[in-house]
This record gives C-alpha cells, sequence and structure tokens, in this order.
C-alpha cells in the first residue's frame, strides 16, 4: 500500500517518476505511447524564416516531408503502440494529402490508429481520415463528402466597361491563364481540361474511400449526392465508425493498444493509466537522423550513403527569389538560388544522387531555364538526379522537372500545362475616362511597347507572336528529348493543357507515382545502392536568413572535400564570415507585364 504522507510519493507520483526515467531511457520517446496529430490545415510543403514564431515560442512548422517520414519511422518503431489524429482540414491540395495518407494508411497496416473530428468539413479532409482504422465525429458534426468541383473567374465584360484591354498572347489552346482577363465564360478546351481533371482526382479519391471503409464506389457516390451527412446516415454509410467526443476517441485509443483497464465508457483518457502520449513534432524532433532501438549505432560503422534534396516552391522568377518571410510576402522560387543548390549538391563527394522536389504552379520562362540548365549538368556530370512532384509542378515546375533521369509524381499532382503565355493590360481608355493624362518620350520604336497606355502596334505584336512561337517550340522539344519521345507526341498531350499525375502517367510525362519516399528509393537505385539501404538526407538550398548573417564569398559551390572544407574555413576571417554584404529580407515578386511565362 502506497502512503500518501508529505514527503513520501503515492501511486500516481512513481508512476509520473517511472515513465519519466523511462522516458529518458528512450531518448525522449516513452515506450508504448500513442503519437498526437493535429490537422487543422495540411503541413506545409516547406517553412520560410517565421519570427513570430520564434516570439512565441512555437519554433518551426512540422513540414510535410518530417511529418510523412516520422509516421514510416513510428510504424516500425516499438516504442510507438498507436496513432490518433484530429483531421478537420477545410481546404487543401490532393497531392500532399495524398502523400500523407499513403503514410497514415501504411502505419494504419500495422498498428491500432483513430481519426476524429468534430466535423468533417470537406472531401479531402474525409479522405485523410478515412485511411485510419477508426473514424470518429462529434454529435453535431457533419460528413462533408460533396466531391469535387472548380469555379473560374473571367474579367473581361469587367475590364471592358472599366475600359482596359486585354493584350495576351498563349501558346496551347488549353493555356487558360489569360482566359481570366480574356474571357467571359469557359472556352471549350478550358472546360474540357478542368473537366478531365476532376474526374481524375474523384476516381482516386472514390476508390480509395471505397477500399478503406469496404464498400463499393458507386455506394460512395450515392453518399456525396446527399452530402454534407448527418451523424446517423454518417455511421449507416459505414463512413464513420462511432459518433463520440474527443476524451471518448482518446479512451478507444488507449483500449486498442492495450491500455491498462482504459474503456470510452468508463476509462478516463487523461489518467496515469491511460497510454502516454507525444506530439508527432517531438516524436519527429527526438527520432530525426537518431538510429531506432531496433537499429543501434555501431562505432566505427560505414557512414551512410547521402540523398540531396533540393526543394524548388512557390512561382519561379528569375534571380534569387526567396522563402516566405512572416509576415512580410510569399515565397518564391529564384532560378538562382535553386541553380545554386544543385552545383552546391552535387559538388558534395557525399552525395550519391540529387532528388529535385517541385512545389510550384510555374513562372518565369528564364528562370525555368536557369535551373533546366542546371538539371541537365549534375546529370552530364555523373549524379543522376529525380524529380518529385509535389501538389503542383506545372508550366514551369514541369520545365525544370523533365531533365532528371526519372520523375515521380503524386497521381492527384498537378502536372503538364505545357505551354506559354504573356501579355499586358491597356489602361489608356481607362485613364480618359478619369481624366489622366499620359505622354511618352522614347528613343527607339518598340522601348515603351510595355507600356498600360497603348496596345502593341502590328509589329510589336508580331514580334510577341513570334517569340512565343519560339518559346513553344524549345519547350516541346525538350521535353521530347527529356522523356525520349517524339515531337509530335509531346504536342499532343501539350498545348497547355493540365494532367494528373495519374493521367501524366498514361501520357509518358512522368514515370512513377509516388511521393518524396518513392522519389528517394528511385535516387538510391539509381545512384547504385537497393531500395531498402538506410541514407541520410540532406536539404537544400539553406536558410536565406542564415546567408543572411552570413553571405557566401563567391557563387563557387562549396568545398567538395573535407580537406579543402577546413582550408577555406581556416583561410576566412571573422569578418569575411559575418560581416561581408547587405541583403534586403524583402522576397522578389514575379512581374507579368513583358515577362514570358510558362
Amino acid at each position: 500500500m502506497f502512503s500518501f504522507l508529505p514527503g513520501i510519493p503515492g501511486a500516481d507520483d512513481l508512476r509520473s517518476l517511472v515513465r519519466k526515467v523511462d522516458t529518458a531511457r528512450h531518448h525522449g520517446v516513452p515506450d508504448g505511447c500513442v503519437l498526437e496529430l493535429d490537422l487543422m490545415s495540411a503541413p506545409p510543403e516547406a517553412s520560410g524564416f517565421d519570427p513570430m514564431a520564434i516570439i512565441g515560442g512555437s519554433g518551426r512548422p512540422l513540414v510535410l516531408r518530417e511529418a510523412i517520414a516520422a509516421i514510416h519511422r513510428a510504424a516500425e518503431d516499438p516504442r510507438i503502440s498507436g496513432l490518433i489524429a484530429r483531421v478537420q482540414i477545410p481546404a487543401a491540395a490532393a497531392g500532399p494529402v495524398q502523400e500523407l495518407r499513403d503514410a497514415i494508411a501504411a502505419f494504419s497496416d500495422v498498428k491500432p490508429s483513430l481519426a476524429w473530428a468534430e466535423t468533417y468539413p470537406g472531401t479531402l479532409s474525409y479522405y485523410l481520415a478515412s485511411a485510419f482504422r477508426e473514424v470518429w465525429m462529434q454529435p453535431s458534426g457533419t460528413v462533408g463528402l460533396v466531391g469535387f468541383a472548380t469555379s473560374a473567374l473571367f474579367l473581361r465584360d469587367a475590364l471592358d466597361k472599366a475600359g482596359i484591354e486585354a493584350q495576351f498572347v498563349a501558346r496551347g489552346e488549353y493555356k487558360s491563364a489569360a482566359n481570366l482577363f480574356t474571357q467571359d465564360r469557359y472556352t471549350d478546351a478550358h472546360r474540357e481540361a478542368d473537366s478531365r481533371l476532376l474526374d481524375s482526382l474523384h476516381n482516386q479519391v472514390w476508390r480509395a474511400i471505397a477500399e478503406s471503409r469496404h464498400i463499393e464506389p458507386a455506394a460512395v457516390d450515392e453518399l456525396a449526392n446527399k452530402a454534407p451527412l448527418l451523424r446517423d446516415d454518417a455511421v449507416t454509410g459505414r463512413l464513420v465508425d462511432r459518433i463520440g467526443f474527443r476524451d471518448e476517441a482518446y479512451a478507444r485509443i488507449g483500449e486498442l493498444v492495450g491500455g491498462p483497464g482504459i474503456s470510452p465508457e468508463t476509462g478516463d483518457a487523461d489518467s496515469p493509466d491511460a497510454p502516454p502520449r507525444l506530439y508527432l513534432s517531438r516524436y519527429a524532433k527526438a527520432t530525426a537522423n537518431r538510429p531506432g532501438p531496433h537499429m543501434p549505432s555501431i562505432p566505427g560503422r560505414k557512414s551512410k550513403p547521402t540523398i540531396a534534396v533540393v526543394t524548388l516552391h512557390g512561382p519561379i522568377v528569375s534571380g534569387r527569389g526567396g522563402p516566405q518571410v512572416l509576415p512580410f510576402g510569399n515565397s518564391s522560387a529564384g532560378g538562382d538560388t535553386i541553380a545554386a543548390a544543385l552545383r552546391e549538391a552535387a559538388a558534395d563527394d557525399s552525395v550519391s544522387a540529387i532528388v529535385l522536389r517541385v512545389d510550384s504552379p510555374g513562372g518565369s520562362v528564364t528562370g525555368s531555364e536557369t535551373i533546366w540548365r542546371e538539371v541537365s549538368r549534375v546529370r552530364d556530370g555523373g549524379t543522376p538526379v529525380v524529380a518529385s512532384m509535389g501538389a503542383v509542378a506545372a508550366s514551369g515546375g514541369y520545365y525544370v522537372s523533365m531533365g532528371a533521369d526519372a520523375i515521380v509524381a503524386n497521381a492527384c499532382t498537378i502536372t503538364g500545362s505545357i505551354g506559354v503565355v504573356t501579355g499586358k493590360l491597356v489602361a489608356r481608355e481607362l485613364k480618359d475616362r478619369l481624366g489622366v493624362g499620359s505622354d511618352s518620350v522614347r528613343t527607339n520604336s518598340n522601348a515603351d511597347a510595355w507600356s498600360i497606355n497603348k496596345p502593341f502596334t502590328d509589329e510589336q505584336h508580331a514580334q510577341v507572336e513570334a517569340e512565343a512561337d519560339l518559346f513553344y517550340t524549345d519547350f516541346i522539344e525538350r521535353v521530347a528529348q527529356g522523356r525520349k519521345l517524339a515531337v509530335d507526341a509531346v504536342d499532343a498531350v501539350a498545348r497547355g493543357r493540365v494532367w494528373t499525375g495519374a493521367d501524366a502517367l498514361e501520357k509518358g510525362l512522368v514515370d512513377e507515382l509516388g511521393g518524396l519516399r518513392t522519389a528517394i528509393n528511385r535516387a538510391k537505385v539509381l545512384a547504385g545502392h537497393d531500395e531498402d539501404d538506410d541514407v541520410r538526407i540532406v536539404s537544400y538550398p539553406g536558410s536565406s536568413f542564415l546567408e543572411f548573417l552570413r553571405p557566401k564569398p563567391s557563387s563557387q559551390p562549396a568545398a567538395a572535400s573535407l580537406s579543402e572544407a577546413v582550408a577555406a574555413i581556416l583561410g576566412r576571417s571573422v569578418v569575411e564570415m559575418f560581416g561581408q554584404a547587405e541583403r534586403s529580407l524583402t522576397g522578389v515578386s514575379a512581374l507579368w507585364l513583358g515577362d514570358y511565362r510558362f
């Protein structure tokens, strides 16, 4: 019998002490613990420098790749007994959700898992939840499995009324970026492409839900036509296992993992008897680059091979671009920055292969071409390159990927859009209506060609058309070369049309379906390793904030060998390391006017 006299520990105190000792012994991960994951939003592809997070003490958020890697590690970690997650994502891109779902499904194949939510606000939220072994919802919630829709905005009539003329040139009848300004409704090509995109997403998601919930896809479709579903219909339709609250869901996961005396009816999920819990973010940090309990570190063991992951996130711009610096702006992928990261990774003797992770809707032609060139140079230098497509890798996002040894895309990735668009808005009539005068002085005929004060002349318009033709021809020829396809075959699936990853695989635009994990495995094989080999992952480019504090001395890649690196460090003064150049923290934004866009 434990005593509760002052200074003498009781049963709860001893349990707490034993748990702390056990946690310390297992490197911060208590034995038999349940991982917790809060999915009120999807994990981001990349994280920028957020000073507010530092001030608030929350630190850098867990990014998508880290969350997925941690879930896969947890599936094999004997210290982890289960996973519980609140899944309440209001909106997200399908590709990353699919990638996260695959990891959760793999975990659920071997260990208990449970999803709960106050309500499932949309199709992708429930799609993600369906990967868990059990799905719970609060009594007042609904299952928003309503399907997919797109709603395009068209400004042509509004611009006409305002006195603004849209002058755009596109190559590819499916290249719809300028339709916002030039159309008043869907064109036939635009509607065809969007309809096929939605059909592909619909089929993939319905099939996955049906398989996880052990019902027919046709039954999912019938339920979706009645959605959002109230609790009784959700349970009767076998989309939800139990109606209950958070505390009951947590008690249930305790029961599933074998917690002593815990049940939804009688147990207390937060009692000392409940299994220990750990946030996935804490688990990810505790286990990153640390051998698991089943793989102890052995002194003198040969170091693991290294795979470099170069992340291209955001619209592609010429120059440096920059990550999001909250709350000051959006992220962009600078052609110079990504190209330099590729050079630096290739110069590292320990890097066996490079994975170019692309999450970009496209952008500048010249910036995209700069990155494409470096991908080609790295390959020619003997380092394999695999492109991994995230939420979207379209237009310029496809351009930078097409020269890789292999392209891996999620089945729901938005890709393709092989085409070109450029143009300008002419506000001369609007300015006349407002009484705003304008005039110009020029030295040559085309010095003010991109001015908003007047439309293109016939000669200028012909020049714009010629340049668009050249860029489109280069695009499809380089796709043909990189994908080993005939130019006519590429043109047939190009013309600015977007595809899902699943359709792109059928068209020969990608090689394999899967996420970053699949791409890394492919890179291992191309580098001569076994797919199951354990590798070290290094990320590029580095933090631009750290580069601001310690600018590089030149554009030359970092020293490739240890001896060269040591010599470089010893030969650099403190002043050179910390006080060279001033650099603005403001990101570079892409301009539309006068810039050809992929």
